[in-house]
């Protein structure tokens, strides 16, 4: 099979692994949020002859670990175990992909714990502001649900949709399959053929549905807490999915914007006028179209002011771009910092796994540092004309309501209690 991916260093008697299928929280059902992530998690819970807590101690004994995790576009088995145990764990995660238990006692436990995270991001405001960010950003978007889930549509998942939405993952041609660490490439592909023996042939599950609707004008939702003295911010929009050949130069402009300390939101909002003790931004690389996002955390009293800066800042750019200084400066940054993030046998095979999944070219995360050093200026500058819209920006505002909602001006305004989403 070509999906899977070796990258093999001594240096340590451990071996690290990641399965990865096609599908994720972006497929679940409308009004079944947090269908993948539970059917990831129940599966995890007991597989093969071992219940849960058999299986957990018997990882315990190996000194091994197994875990799922859920995003939008994808779900990932990983482990990582020693040297001389890891068919042992193979076989374990093979048990956990091809024969899960499904325990209904497990089920109905898992449906008690989750409620308790929905009421940690509720408790949180950065989290409840990336979360009510999303949800606002472009309303029916399939990165805009939630991966966590509601109270309702906890409500809706059953033992069958759950079971389903598993068995729909596990199959032959929807996996990708990583091995970093003490294994050689023979062995590696010895043991990802192992797992895939056990597995039917199954479907690749195609990128989600693509509804690319930017919603036009300035919309602001204040979230409202009571006693607050600060504001989290969340500001941006959506943009197409950028290819390959565009990413070194949405890497300068997402570094010169607001990926570095010099960067000129960080230098704005923090170093000129100690509004913040940080900014930032990021364009989200997903399957298909996915947000522009700047964020920070202010005190109450200037939040109104950070917000409009920040969109004068968002209008600069998209007209006229980073300055050479700038450009110069974000360059050398990421030309000095992203071989850091290869440095390491395990980072190199999760680049390789991501890069398929995202259709990258092969050796995507490889080269992305050297082409970034011959990105001109003028491109740059392009794709801020292209990927930012500063005048439809979607801002969330996680704060005392009353304390801003008569001064923000910015276009449209909700306002919405904190335990609504």
């Amino acid at each position: 099979m070509s999906n899977i991916f070796v990258e093999t260093a001594h240096d340590a008697p451990l071996v690290w692994f990641d399965i990865t299928m096609y599908g994720g929280a972006a497929f679940d059902p409308a009004g079944v949020e947090g269908l993948h992530r539970h059917a990831g998690l129940w599966a995890r819970r007991g597989a093969g002859s071992r219940d849960r807590q058999t299986l957990d101690e018997y990882l315990d004994q190996l000194g091994a670990s197994l875990e799922v995790g859920v995003g939008r576009d994808s779900v990932t088995l990983s482990g990582v175990a020693l040297t001389r145990t890891i068919d042992r764990v193979i076989d374990a995660a093979s048990d956990i992909l091809a024969a899960p238990r499904f325990d209904t006692a497990e089920h109905a436990r898992l449906l008690r714990e989750t409620p308790q995270l929905i009421d940690e991001v509720r408790d949180d405001d950065a989290a409840l502001a990336t979360r009510w960010f999303d949800y606002r950003c472009c309303p029916g978007h399939p990165y805009g649900r939630t991966t966590l889930g509601t109270e309702a549509s906890l409500r809706r998942i059953t033992v069958d949709n759950a079971a389903a939405a598993w068995r729909s993952l596990v199959g032959v041609n929807n996996i990708v399959i990583g091995i970093a660490g003490d294994v050689d490439e023979a062995r590696a592909h010895q043991l990802g053929e192992r797992v895939l023996a056990r597995l039917p042939a199954g479907q690749k599950v195609g990128a989600p549905n693509d509804p690319w609707t930017r919603l036009p004008g300035l919309r602001t939702t204040i979230v409202d807490k009571p006693a607050r003295t600060q504001a989290q911010i969340r500001i941006g929009h959506l943009t197409p999915s950028y290819s390959p050949e565009q990413a070194p130069a949405i890497a300068i402009a997402e570094a010169a914007l607001g990926g570095m300390f010099s960067s000129r939101l960080m230098q704005e909002i923090r170093v000129k006028r100690g509004w913040s003790y940080g900014a930032g931004c990021g364009f989200r690389r997903s399957r298909i179209s996915h947000w522009f996002e700047a964020w920070m955390a202010t005190g109450i009293e200037v939040a109104v002011p950070a917000v409009k800066l920040t969109r004068d800042i968002l209008s600069d750019f998209a007209t006229n771009g980073p300055t050479d200084e700038e450009i110069d400066l974000a360059r050398a940054y990421l030309v000095g910092a992203l071989p850091f993030q290869r440095a390491t046998a395990r980072q190199r095979m999760q680049l390789a796994v991501r890069d398929t999944v995202m259709s990258l070219p092969t050796n995507f995360a490889a080269q992305l540092a050297a082409a970034i050093g011959t990105t001109s200026g003028a491109e740059v500058r392009q794709a801020c004309r292209d990927f930012l819209a500063p005048d439809d920006v979607a801002t969330v505002v996680v704060t005392t309501g009353d304390s801003i909602e008569d001064t923000l001006g910015l276009g449209h305004v909700m306002r919405v209690e904190a335990p609504d989403y």
